[in-house]
């Protein structure tokens, strides 16, 4: 039987020459994992910790890889997860969850890669494009004519649609209505509001979001206001709400999409865990009729198309992008289509 002989943790630290996104991030740490078979096939993946603190991260993935990898015998992806994932009980998800995203996503490329077939394809899906849009480079603090210029550029480099900040206060019904003025009547726009709203200022946007035809409003309220989530559910002439990126364990989500909150439900890498836990959530959506739209990493997330019934929509939004090489090229019709290539492609950069 197929043995894991090695693993190997990196920590990366990566700064921004200037803040971004709508809560100022000045920098991410990535936690890079590389596991090798005794027949030398080697498996790649990756985590990340927006804002650093990185090192906790990279640590808890070498123990957990010390603890049930190195010498054991290869299974299926999903095993590993779970023989991990049951370690927590007694110390929460938390960073563990992070840590065990890394080695996740190196089982899957390794499994795929064993298969000599793509990562979408070990997945249970296809070679199939998948619509891109773009939301790096928005500032919630950006005059409404500059949001709408930067759309524009998007749109004319062909993304499918495109996501500014906005502050959940006052300001926000000039910047949409300028973004959509813009950009037309018919490209996909959505908004994202960081948390920043309270049930009086996430009500009101919700509803000038539905005048302006937004596909969605990203977290309204704090991720963790669950009776505000179901206040705002409940209310009629209103966006779809997506959320998503800050939950950890699958209970989070089903509890999001039985409860009806979520129009677009937003899984993130790190935070749920690896493409393991996002592919449940999202099969979980399309029962539902839920649109899933992972946080951050499209050319990931692109591998899984075909694997569940329902839609799937990538952000683009670089943060970690540049220190791998291989990502899928978008293309001039604004979708993203999986690399038809052994695993997921991808390659650490040399350091």
């Amino acid at each position: 039987m197929t043995q894991i002989t090695s693993t190997n943790i990196q920590l990366i630290e990566k700064k921004f020459a200037k803040p971004i996104g709508g809560s100022g991030v000045t920098g991410v740490d990535i936690i890079v994992a590389t596991l090798r078979d005794d027949d030398g096939v080697e498996g790649l993946g990756f985590s990340y910790v927006i804002g650093g603190g990185g090192a906790v991260i990279a640590q808890l993935a070498q123990t957990q890889a010390s603890r049930f990898l190195e010498g054991a015998p290869l299974q299926a992806p999903p095993a590993h997860w779970a023989q991990i994932k049951k370690s927590f009980n007694r110390t929460g998800d938390g960073p563990n969850m992070l840590a065990l995203a890394a080695l996740d996503v190196a089982f899957w490329d390794l499994t795929a890669k064993r298969r000599n077939e793509p990562l979408v394809r070990a997945l249970g899906g296809d070679i199939m494009p998948v619509p891109l849009y773009a939301s790096g480079g928005f500032s919630p603090n950006a005059a409404p004519g500059e949001s709408a210029e930067l759309a524009v550029k998007y749109i004319e480099a062909g993304y499918a649609g495109v996501k500014p900040r906005v502050n959940a206060n006052s300001d926000d019904e000039a910047v949409l209505r300028a973004v959509r003025d813009a950009i037309g009547p018919e490209t996909k726009l959505m908004a994202d509001a960081n948390e920043k709203g309270n049930i009086e200022t996430a009500s009101r946007l919700l509803a000038q979001a539905a005048e302006y035809g937004l596909d969605f409003i990203e977290e309204p309220l704090p991720s963790g206001d669950i009776l505000g989530y179901r206040h705002l559910a409940a209310q009629e002439n209103r966006s779809a709400i997506a959320t998503g990126e800050h939950f950890q364990g699958l209970d989070r989500f089903v509890v999001c999409l039985e409860d009806g909150i979520a129009g677009v439900i937003q899984p993130d890498l790190a935070m749920a865990g690896g493409l393991t836990p996002c592919l449940a959530v999202a099969r979980a959506a399309a029962a539902k009729g839920v649109t899933v739209a992972p946080h951050f990493l499209p050319g990931l997330f692109v591998n899984l198309s075909g694997t569940f019934d329902g839609q799937l929509l990538l952000e683009e939004f670089p943060i970690i992008e540049d220190v791998f090489e291989g990502w899928p090229e978008r293309g001039s019709d604004g979708m993203l289509g999986p690399r038809d290539c052994a695993g997921h492609g991808l390659v650490l950069k040399a350091l």
